[in-house]
């Protein structure tokens, strides 16, 4: 198991670090730290640090100028929990244990977990880097599953309403081969219309500015441009059924190779860029 640290709000939202068994992380405001919070003038140069042996997490204050808080009250050394927060400077953070919350499930009916093979094989097949966009608003499980990895994630939303609007908010999370979460969201999620699956040889930063730029679009006879949820494979699939080449183009851009969702009886729909094979 790895213990993350996670930024919560502001300019570095949903910036992390994981750490291994053993190992120790120091954050602060200078290049000295491990964990560069660089634009809050309120940390100290090497502010705090976190350590993890495997059974107990510590956060021990390094003698900063405004203190290290942990779970509201001021420490110098003391133990982190699952969900523990730490305030440090203007800034805070919170601890999560890699896979920590478990979802008890009846088992999967022959031809759902059939459907689940299926798709589990689709997405392992696929030899572009993976990536899947997830609709917080569907399942507060959603945010849990993401917090508990240590897969790179971030919303599509930004600023101080990105921030009042986190637990709806549409995520985009790189799915590393090391971390069990690609498991989990087909476990849980698949055929529940939690997201989509996307494929792209771009960096996390290219792939959400790309999906970004979609996220609004103008709708005939509308006056006011509307939210374009594609994050939803039920919105998705009947876009990309409906629209022309030109249409399909915009939505892959040069970013993008394919999209692979569930269709309305849990099977693989995959729809590739116009210009792909």
């Amino acid at each position: 198991m790895r213990v993350i640290l996670e930024v919560q709000w502001g300019r570095l939202a949903s910036k992390r670090a994981a750490l291994t068994p053993g190992g120790s992380l120091r954050v602060g405001r200078t290049e000295l730290a491990d964990f560069v919070v660089a634009h809050d003038r309120r940390m100290s140069g090497m502010h705090f640090e976190v350590s993890w042996d495997g059974a107990r997490c510590l956060v021990r204050d390094l003698a900063s100028d405004t203190g290290t808080w942990l779970d509201g009250q001021v420490v110098r050394k003391g133990e982190a929990r699952h969900m523990s927060w730490i305030r440090a400077g203007d800034t805070v953070f919170m601890i999560f244990f890699e896979g920590a919350t478990t979802r008890p499930r009846e088992a999967d009916p022959p031809d759902v977990a059939s459907r689940k093979e299926e798709a589990r094989a689709a997405l392992q097949a696929e030899k572009t880097p993976l990536f899947a966009l997830l609709d917080g608003a569907r399942d507060k499980r959603i945010l849990e599953l993401l917090h508990e990895s240590v897969d790179e994630h971030r919303s599509l939303y930004e600023g101080v309403q990105g921030d009042a609007l986190g637990d709806v908010a549409p995520y985009l999370v790189h799915l590393s081969s090391e971390s069990a979460l690609s498991e989990k969201l087909l476990d849980e999620g698949w055929g529940r219309s939690w997201g989509v699956y996307l494929t792209s040889a771009r960096p996390l930063a290219d792939v959400r500015q790309h999906l970004r730029r979609l996220t609004m679009v103008e709708a005939e006879g509308e006056t006011k441009r509307l939210y374009f949820r594609f994050q939803d494979p039920r919105v998705l699939r009947r876009f990309l059924a409906m629209s022309n080449t030109r249409q399909r183009g915009e939505m892959f851009g040069s970013t993008l190779e394919a999209f692979l969702m569930e269709g309305e009886q849990g099977e693989v729909i995959r729809a590739s860029c116009p210009s792909a094979p």
